[in-house]
């Protein structure tokens, strides 16, 4: 009897056995409870752990269970000490991600905590810290937990029980950075003494002659809130002046190098991309715009992401180039430009951050998380040993820096990649990646990256964008329901992933009602503008390149204050002219979509990485038994479509780029697609990126097609405006064809067709030759109306 029951009940535990398997990866509401659940209770491992064994100080290890502290016997220790200013840092850029998770008592404790922790409401400790980061983690998290404190619509509304503590130490904090501002060029040293009294900074210091371009523009995002919520605009003028300034360092191409000398303006890192030390210049640009309703900041976005995708993009990611010339400067990408597809996504480019975000998923397959630097191109090899074989790259070599401290992007843009999309495929990365936090990376008291993702060592530390943005975004990709997502929420994420809105009172409010009556920075500013306008006198060349950053420093609803200085305006328009994008709002599920991932059903390039880089995707031993996620087994029988999964073949032609600097006005004008898919680019004025393709018979195309004898019918290689090529032509059958498949990093659809209006080939200044005399024996055009390279045609570029 015994025996029979004991059969019975295991029976029973293999069938509901067998039910839980077959309910994994089917993502109803019940499996993403299960999972918001389960990152819920990580985020209170990690904060309590904290609590208990790093409270007061900035952080703890996770290892270890003992503080991490700012080294006060060496306070040039810049590593350690420009993140822990002994601000109690984890605590404070935690707050939001508790109002995130709706819990109100747990967010009013904290709330609490940072009041007895901070009695005087001011910052009154000695430390020297960096003033970006400072922003982002310090003020940018107390200013969205003010406003989670302070709006009724929010779960965690404090009401009566909050007297707006938190905003008063935000701007005690602001007041406190504010003087690394008061420079000659106004544009702000990297790191200043928070104790000190206002004082314009000392560059006597070496470390405080250069400073990257996120640091001295992106605390105008922040700023500019703390002007909104208090009324006091020089927090808005004194940043956003820097961040226009910045701009107006860009090179003829457009493009920003990644550091400066913030007071004589010369740049000390020539190259530039989407990474590290530039990231967050292109996030607040688009992100300000949406937030402020800034017309301005929307048109500097265009400006600057056509000109990425015209001189840094990749079928697969954005390049690090010269800033002056758009070469490659070093074949690595970094951890930080994984943010990039989200960005992309609230422009709506979300074709391009799908392929974007895929790169980022493969190196994940690889390393098991991000290392700071990747090379996708495989290095020399070493020279010649002594018995004169060449020795073979590595993983020390392919990874140049190889930890990885569990950055929050890759988790931010498959965030923004599922909202926009609601392809199952994300979830699916998502489930992998808390697997990953709770199986690989958790520790004793907290979470420990990898120091090196080669040996799989961990490392001793939990930064604070673990809890503040790494678990807050895994926790919204699973919960459908947050009141973040509610249809008419205006929320736009800070850099340092804190919520913000501006409510339409507070925003009228400071339209109307707004002060600036400091008179240090009143005077600043007005220094720094007369310096603008003898510049502009003295080297009118320099206009094109400068937008608006003598902007109205004062605009005219302050004309109320006491202030009686009237100050020009340059009325400056760009010729950088755009229409601007639309940020998307999150897609709802139709009746009319497929049950199946299209990422796994239709994308055809799914793999191709794969392939294209397996030089250096090396996974190191420890990572030889990870299964790469996109292969999950449940996963992918469930919702890939067997009639149309399949691979495309990959390409045996040969790319190569042309590139058209030619004479005329710099501008950019939009590229228009129609349903027949031509493509009509409008003019060639300035920089032009072609990829073209070498077509050659029984070769397979970058569409996957096979080349054959069909594409070869029909060919004209008679130049219009030369005989040059008439002998070729006549003599000579071609062996091989060219087709556009980019043009200024917008891929052009298979079979689809390029137009240039001929008449706008270029567009000319009056003092510039007329577009024949542009016409060599390198370049012609054929009978045909097609674009020629040495006698060979362009078969899909037509000038109309």
């Amino acid at each position: 009897m015994v025996s029979w029951l004991w059969l019975l009940l295991v029976s029973f535990l293999q069938l509901e056995q067998a039910a839980c398997e077959d309910y994994g990866y089917s993502f109803t509401s019940k499996e993403l409870k299960a999972y918001k659940q389960e990152v819920k209770e990580l985020f209170y491992f990690g904060f309590d752990n904290y609590l208990e064994h790093g409270y007061p100080f900035d952080e703890v290890r996770p290892i270890s269970c003992v503080p991490k502290k700012r080294n006060f016997e060496d306070p040039n220790d810049r590593v350690t000490n420009d993140i822990l200013g002994n601000f109690t840092i984890t605590l404070i850029d935690s707050l939001t991600t508790i109002a995130v998770l709706q819990d109100k008592p747990r967010f009013l404790e904290a709330v609490r905590l940072v009041e007895r922790t901070f009695p005087k409401g001011e910052f009154d400790v000695d430390s020297t810290v960096q003033v970006f980061e400072t922003t982002i983690r310090v003020i940018g998290s107390l200013l969205s937990s003010h406003l989670y404190s302070t709006d009724p619509t929010k779960a965690v509304y404090l009401g009566n029980e909050y007297d707006g503590s938190l905003l008063a130490l935000a701007q005690y904090m602001a007041d406190r950075l504010l003087p690394a501002y008061l420079t000659h060029s106004g544009l702000p040293v990297p790191r200043i003494k928070v104790k000190k009294n206002l004082k314009v900074p000392d560059f006597t210091d070496p470390l405080s002659t250069e400073n990257n371009v996120a640091a001295m523009a992106c605390p105008m995002f922040e700023f500019t809130m703390l002007s909104y919520l208090t009324g006091d605009s020089k927090y808005e003028k004194v940043t956003r002046y820097a961040f226009d300034k910045t701009w107006s360092l860009r090179t003829d191409l457009n493009l920003l190098p990644m550091s400066f000398h913030p007071n004589k303006m010369t740049p000390y890192t020539p190259m530039t991309g989407v990474g590290a030390s530039i990231d967050s210049f292109f996030e607040y640009a688009l992100k300000g715009a949406v937030l402020f309703d800034d017309s301005e900041l929307m048109g500097i976005w265009n400006v600057a992401y056509q000109s990425l995708k015209t001189n840094c993009k990749n079928d697969w990611f954005f390049t690090n180039v010269m800033a002056d010339t758009g070469q490659l400067y070093v074949p690595w990408i970094d951890s930080l430009s994984a943010f990039f597809p989200g960005l992309q996504v609230l422009a709506g480019d979300v074709d391009d951050a799908i392929a974007k975000h895929l790169m980022f998923l493969k190196i994940w397959n690889t390393f098991g998380g991000i290392p700071e630097r990747w090379l996708f191109r495989p290095p020399e090899l070493f020279p010649p040993s002594s018995l004169g074989k060449s020795v073979p790259f590595d993983l020390n070599t392919i990874l140049p820096l190889e930890w990885y401290p569990l950055r929050p992007e890759f988790f931010e843009s498959t965030y923004f990649l599922y909202r926009a999309t609601k392809d199952p495929f994300y979830l699916n990365i998502g489930v992998h990646l808390l697997r990953d936090l709770k199986q690989r990376f958790k520790s004793k008291c907290g979470f420990a990256g990898f120091q090196n993702v080669i040996t799989g060592e961990l490392q001793d530390r939990m930064e604070t964008f673990v809890l503040s943005e790494t678990l807050k975004y895994l926790y919204l990709l699973f919960d459908e329901g947050n009141e973040i997502h509610r249809s008419g929420s205006e929320v736009v994420f800070s850099t340092e992933a804190h919520p913000m809105w501006l409510p339409l009172e507070v925003r009228s409010k400071y339209k109307r009602e707004a002060k600036f009556n400091d008179s240090t920075y009143v005077a600043h500013l007005e220094a720094c503008y007369e310096r603008d306008k003898e510049l502009r006198a003295k080297e009118d060349t320099l206009r094109q390149r400068i937008i608006g950053f003598a902007k109205s420093i004062f605009s005219q609803d302050q004309a109320d204050t006491n202030e009686d200085t009237a100050y020009d305006i340059l009325d400056h328009k760009s010729n950088n002219e755009i229409p601007d994008s639309c940020p998307i709002r999150p897609r709802q599920a139709t009746a009319h979509d497929s049950w199946y991932s299209p990422m796994l059903s239709k994308y055809k390039k799914l793999f191709e990485i794969d392939t294209r880089h397996a030089d250096t995707l090396i996974k190191p031993s420890h990572m030889q038994n990870y299964s790469a996620i996109e292969l999950e087994h449940s996963f992918y029988n469930r919702w890939s479509d067997p009639q149309f999964s399949t691979c495309q073949i990959m390409p045996t032609t040969e790319i190569f780029e042309l590139l058209f600097d030619l004479p005329g006005l710099y501008r950019r004008v939009p590229i228009t697609s129609n349903s027949n898919d031509t493509i009509t680019f409008q003019t060639f004025g300035g920089r032009s990126r072609l990829n073209i393709e070498k077509m050659q018979i029984y070769k397979i195309g970058q569409y996957g097609d096979l080349i054959t004898a069909l594409n070869f019918q029909n060919i004209s290689r008679r130049d219009l405006y030369s005989h040059y090529c008439d002998t070729i032509a006549s003599l000579y059958s071609p062996t091989f064809l060219y087709r556009v498949v980019a043009i200024n990093g917008d891929t052009v659809p298979f079979h689809g067709m390029v137009q240039v209006e001929k008449h706008n080939f270029v567009s000319f200044s009056n003092d510039t030759a007329e577009p024949d005399a542009l016409i060599t024996d390198s370049i012609g055009i054929n009978d045909r109306a097609q674009l020629m390279i040495e006698c060979t045609p362009i078969v899909n570029l037509i000038l109309v």
